[in-house]
């Protein structure tokens, strides 16, 4: 799909009221990132169980500010919370792989790459990526001609990856502490990253003052004014690290703010993994000067109403499956720890499961404990012959289905909760 050649135009009858009213408002602990009113809006209220020592929150609300539209979660902790749990729990190393990317993440970050291209005005631009995880975005820019490449993120493991697999410079930092000399940067690169982010108006200043005058800014974030027409798990947007939720208007309305004028933008859906499909907004802004109104987004709150319809009705269906395990009254093993995991802890009868381990491939999660039972490597597998192994993932059931049987050449019943 092309690019937009611009921002979607204001429209006057949209303008931003003048008075909002208190009635059906409710105060929120973040202050709206673009417009700065304190009241929003509940739209769905999420909630998820505790890992021992290594829970971010456990569940927020998703609101939407009355008077400019834009979608976020509250209440959160503060940003070093945040900045604490990417440093120390970070998913994006790829343990399992080696630190190699999937075949669904090269083919987008080949993708992500040619759309980049379009923007580079030379081979010597300054380009640098913020949460650029092991770093093969970057390597593919490099191969193509752009030696003058860097990266940060918060994690020790993908900063040594990317070294190591790729040549690739990153620096370990979080946006809260990153140090970026005034101008010092030509093209700037976030993706998956603005919707992570609780403390957008100091981490848009930073940036802003590293780019260089006319410097560019690539950001490429989940589209949730068309989160309907992705497939995946039931409320997997309103994940625990989503807590920020863009569409075209509300990303240029604080772009804007900050003083970025939208140059293109582009929606589409990428494939993160076998039969699963997600909306995303990329987007090219410019460092200016000049001001634009922010116009009231009225789109992305009426769509994510239509995902929390479109969720329940999915969610129906895992519930029975689940109620069935539970009925069975057999000790189990649950695969995935993740935001699927706890949200189902919370939210279904899983709890009552007789779950005697969880398992998981990323090392800083093993060791600990999910509602008092243990979460252990995939190779201690051997270690519970003969019981039952739910997958708790839809993103990756076949995967983890493939490795129990294909890798480790295990014969314990599967129990999947998607028909895929």
């Amino acid at each position: 799909m092309p690019f937009h050649p611009e921002a979607p135009q204001p429209n006057l009858s949209q303008s931003l009221p003048a008075v909002v009213t208190q009635k059906d408002c409710l105060s929120t602990d973040r202050a709206c990132a673009v417009c700065r009113s304190p009241l929003g809006s509940l739209l769905y209220r999420q909630r998820f169980s505790a890992i021992s020592g290594g829970q971010l929150l456990d569940g927020y609300d998703v609101v939407y500010c009355k008077v400019c539209g834009f979608c976020f979660a509250s209440p959160l902790p503060d940003q070093s919370a945040f900045d604490q749990y990417y440093r120390e729990m970070s998913k994006y190393e790829h343990f399992e792989r080696g630190g190699q990317v999937s075949e669904y993440d090269l083919a987008r970050f080949c993708d992500v790459a040619g759309v980049i291209e379009e923007f580079l005005p030379s081979p010597e631009t300054r380009i640098l990526e913020i949460g650029c995880a092991n770093g093969k975005l970057l390597s593919l820019l490099k191969e193509n001609g752009y030696a003058n490449v860097a990266g940060v993120d918060p994690s020790p493991g993908c900063a040594e990856i990317a070294r190591r697999l790729y040549g690739v410079p990153v620096t370990v930092s979080t946006l809260s502490d990153v140090s970026l000399p005034d101008g010092s940067v030509d093209f700037l690169i976030m993706i998956g990253v603005l919707e992570h982010v609780r403390d957008l108006e100091s981490a848009l200043k930073t940036l802003s003052k590293s780019l260089a005058i006319d410097g560019r800014f690539f950001i490429s974030v989940p589209d949730a004014s068309r989160y309907t027409r992705g497939s995946d798990a039931p409320f997997q947007e309103f994940s625990v690290e989503h807590i920020n939720f863009f569409g075209p208007l509300s990303l240029a309305n604080l772009m804007a703010r900050h003083g970025f004028k939208e140059v293109a933008y582009r929606q589409t859906l990428i494939d993160p993994s076998y039969k699963t499909s997600t909306p995303v907004l990329h987007a090219v802004y410019r460092k200016t000067s000049s001001f634009r109104p922010v116009v009231k987004d009225e789109e992305t709150s009426a769509e994510l109403a239509a995902y929390v319809s479109q969720s329940e009705e999915v969610d129906q269906r895992v519930h029975r499956a689940i109620d069935e395990v539970v009925c069975r009254r057999l000790p189990i093993l649950i695969w995935g720890t993740g935001a699927h995991t706890l949200r189902l802890l919370h939210s279904s009868r899983l709890a009552e499961a007789q779950i005697h381990a969880f398992v998981d491939s990323n090392p800083h999660y093993q060791g600990r404990h999910l509602n008092a039972a243990p979460i252990i490597a995939p190779a201690t597998l051997t270690d519970y012959p003969g019981l039952p192994i739910l997958i708790s993932s839809r993103v990756y059931q076949d995967e983890i289905c493939s490795i129990i049987r294909d890798e480790m050449k295990l014969s314990n019943e599967l129990i999947t909760l998607y028909e895929l």
